[in-house]
């Protein structure tokens, strides 16, 4: 089947297009095999973030339905035309938010850049579309704005918290970290239990005290992988007053839950 039942992080990938990638150029057959067609997809496949995967998974989905509810042939969704997409992106306009919906049209460009099929868009047209459907979003698909952590939330949370309880030492060791260290949440956490990869998440070997370019102690993260750069990067905090030092918390969390040289940072007993 074109589209067989699978995880949505799977459906770019497998979900196989009416025409794809062929072994053959404008001047004939290529000395290319099926084994290198399937390397070109593996490797285009790794080229997002494995939560990009998920995403667009669902966008697949979505345009897929809209096919089908509107009885458009196979052949007319791969190649997609671009009043194909805008007619999607409007039929779903005042539905999703207008975020949603821009990695829904990327999600389809997407699939065909891995399946090897032009995308050939009014760029113009896309982007009028895309900021009308950001207008006509429900509003609870848009959230209000909330206050920022301050180290005044911080010490209410802190009194919250049983610094002596695994659980709560991980997390208050989590969010001095990457309160002081300036850094995402999602860069020291992991998305659920299941997820960790030591090439992906931080642990505590990545862990080591070093000098700022004032020549300053502070305590150094090597992140293996971030949003922003897939090589990772490094990311630190100095040490602060007592009520929100973050040395401390590590500290403790390292004394009450002890992980591994190799597992998740945060990770508790």
């Amino acid at each position: 089947p074109l589209r067989p039942h699978c995880l949505a992080q799977d459906r770019l990938r497998l979900w196989i297009p009416f025409a794809s990638r062929v072994a053959e150029d404008m001047f004939g057959p290529l000395n290319i095999s099926d084994e290198d067609l399937d390397r070109v997809l593996a490797v285009i496949n790794v080229s997002w973030a494995s939560g990009t995967w998920e995403t667009y998974g669902s966008g697949l989905l979505i345009f897929h339905v809209f096919c089908d509810l509107r009885e458009i042939s196979e052949a007319q969704r791969y190649p997609a035309s671009s009043v194909l997409m805008l007619t999607f992106i409007s039929s779903c306009a005042g539905s999703y938010s207008g975020k949603t919906l821009t990695n829904y049209f990327f999600a389809i460009c997407a699939w065909h850049t891995l399946h090897g099929q032009p995308w050939n868009m009014n760029a113009a047209e896309m982007k009028a579309v895309l900021d009308g459907a950001s207008i006509l979003a429900p509003p609870t698909s848009k959230r209000p704005k909330r206050e920022p952590f301050t180290p005044k939330l911080i010490a209410s949370i802190r009194t919250q918290l049983d610094l002596s309880n695994p659980l709560d030492a991980a997390v208050y060791a989590c969010l001095t970290t990457t309160f002081w260290s300036a850094a995402r949440v999602g860069e020291f956490t992991l998305p659920n239990l299941k997820a960790f990869n030591p090439r992906l998440h931080v642990k505590r070997s990545d862990v080591r005290e070093g000098e700022d370019r004032h020549g300053l102690q502070v305590t150094v993260f090597a992140l293996p992988f971030t949003k922003c750069s897939a090589s990772g990067e490094e990311v630190y905090w100095a040490r602060q007053d007592e009520t929100f030092n973050p040395g401390a918390a590590l500290e403790n969390h390292f004394r009450i839950n002890n992980p591994p040289p190799n597992d998740p940072l945060f990770s508790w007993k």
